[in-house]
């Protein structure tokens, strides 16, 4: 919730049926801001983040740190 209110969006990693994934897109959109769940890192355009220029990386407990480090490699691209 701190950090999701410091940036302009939020990009959550894990899965859509992970309980404890859903949580923390919940808490990041309870604060107001934009926030994008993906479970690849394929499914994140530059569309998705138009306008933003700090933007938040979370993800799952159970989303493994190869797969975050995938994500955060391709925000690096935009």
């Amino acid at each position: 919730m701190e950090l999701a209110g410091k940036v302009d969006a939020m990009v959550v990693v894990g899965g859509r049926n992970s309980a404890n994934t859903c949580r923390l897109v919940e808490i990041c959109e309870s604060t107001h801001t934009h926030t994008v769940h993906i479970e690849e890192p394929h499914e994140l355009f530059p569309k998705d983040l138009r306008g933003v220029e700090v933007v938040g990386l979370t993800s799952g407990a159970s989303t493994p740190e190869w797969l975050l480090e995938a994500v955060h490699h391709r925000l690096e691209e935009f």
